[in-house]
């Protein structure tokens, strides 16, 4: 798991391979080799236009995780999420990581 925090663009300059932004979280992806990424708590906005360059330039699985109504641009979103089901997730996600040794 690579937790991407700040996913805001950063003026005036940004190191696009360090750090994810709206414009180029495919580096983020290409460069870590990641096969499945999840949105948790993302900006609405600022999802639906890392989400369309995610799906347009990797073939990463993407997941989005919204207290909304969903982005139709993950391949899988799971609705009217709040922080008791956030943290539901992160103790599965905790449980399946030491199943599998990492």
């Amino acid at each position: 798991m690579i937790p991407m925090y700040d996913y805001r663009p950063k003026y005036p300059k940004i190191d696009a391979e360090v750090e994810i932004n709206p414009n180029h979280p495919n580096l983020t992806i290409w460069h870590n080799n990641i096969k499945a990424a999840i949105f948790i708590g993302v900006h609405c906005h600022y999802a639906n236009v890392a989400l369309k360059i995610v799906r347009a330039e990797t073939d990463c699985y993407t997941i989005a995780m919204c207290a909304l109504t969903g982005h139709e641009d993950a391949m899988a979103t799971i609705r009217d999420q709040h922080s008791e089901d956030l943290a539901r997730f992160i103790e599965i996600a905790k449980e399946v990581k030491q199943e599998l040794g990492k």
